[in-house]
C-alpha cells in the first residue's frame, strides 16, 4: 500500500503539530504511518471504521490523543486530518 494523496487540512495541521511538539514527534507520526502501509491490523495503531459526513473513513492512533484519519482509495490511502480526537471526528 501507499499513500495516494493528502488533503490541504492534513498539511496544515500536521505542520501546527510539529511546530507545537517536540521535534522527535515528526518522527514519531512518520513511523506511524509506515507501519500503517506495511501493516494496516497492527495492534499499536488501533485501526478502526469511522462514518463521517457520509464518507467510509478510517483512523489510527498516533499516541493517546492524536489521531490520523485517512480513506482507501483503488491504489493506496489518502490522508485527511490528523489532530486530536475531538479535532479529527
Amino acid at each position: 500500500m501507499k499513500i495516494v494523496g493528502t488533503s490541504p487540512r492534513f498539511y496544515k495541521n500536521f505542520s501546527k503539530l510539529c511546530k507545537t511538539r517536540e521535534k522527535r514527534f515528526q518522527i514519531v507520526i512518520e513511523k506511524k504511518i509506515e507501519l500503517l502501509l506495511i501493516d494496516p491490523n497492527h495492534k499499536s495503531l488501533r485501526l478502526h471504521k469511522v462514518n463521517t459526513k457520509g464518507d467510509q473513513s478510517w483512523s489510527i492512533s498516533i499516541d493517546m490523543k492524536i489521531r490520523v484519519l485517512f480513506i482507501y482509495e483503488k491504489d493506496g490511502i489518502v490522508l485527511v486530518n490528523i489532530g486530536t480526537h475531538d479535532e479529527v471526528y
